[in-house]
């Protein structure tokens, strides 16, 4: 039988050409060179801030408030409740005004990734959720990481000011709870392939909404 590690190790290795094409992507790419210009930026805040306004966390902590690693399953509190105010400060900061943030409207490959994960914390096993998760957030953050260097190199802004992406890049590991996580699924009959398709999947919307991003630069 496949245990967890075993599973993590071959869904990781499976999706490593992803899970590169994201690190690398050109639009962040791009922003760390300054070449993006600020409407693009205004995208990306505006997509942002639409998908933070879902609040997919609060039906995650109906499902997994008692669960014994619920934080595999839970954006840490302190980024989640300061995530909304800390795009509009950023895109306030980047000439984007709080009407215009408000009324902005995603596209659909901006948005997937938000609708997928929603729909995965609905009907996902905890298993599923694990492991989307752990993969997804590591290159997410490294991206934030990256951003953030990139903002405050290229576009003036101040550390404080680009504090969302810093709370990202700083979350700690979570791929050694998400094991003990996948194994008590996979003992209770969860098939493996729903875990690493979860993964692929999550992986899949995140790069479908960083090309969104590309698009809208014109990359």
């Amino acid at each position: 039988m496949t245990n967890a590690r075993q599973l993590i190790d071959r869904t990781k290795a499976h999706l490593a050409e992803m899970d590169g094409a994201i690190r690398g992507h050109r639009f962040v790419v791009a922003i760390e060179q300054g070449q993006v210009d600020r409407d693009a930026l205004h995208h990306f805040c505006g997509s942002q801030y639409q998908m933070w306004k879902t609040n997919s966390t609060a039906v995650s902590m109906a499902r997994f408030e008692n669960h014994p690693y619920r934080e595999v399953f839970l954006t840490p509190p302190e980024v989640e409740a300061g995530a909304a105010r800390e795009i509009a400060l950023l895109a306030q900061r980047l000439g984007m005004d709080s009407t215009a943030l408000e009324q902005f409207e995603p596209t659909a490959e901006a948005f997937g990734y938000a609708a997928y994960k929603a729909w995965l914390i609905c009907y996902g096993s905890a298993a599923e959720m694990a492991c989307a998760r752990a993969l997804n957030l590591s290159a997410w953050g490294y991206n934030c990481g990256k951003i953030s260097h990139g903002l405050q190199s290229h576009y003036g802004l101040t550390a404080d000011e680009t504090h969302f992406f810093d709370g990202f890049s700083g979350l700690r590991e979570l791929e050694n709870k998400a094991v003990t996580v996948i194994d008590a699924d996979l003992q209770n009959g969860i098939n493996p392939v729903m875990i690493t398709r979860a993964a692929r999947l999550m992986q899949s919307y995140e790069t479908m909404y960083w090309d969104a991003m590309a698009r809208q630069a014109g990359l």
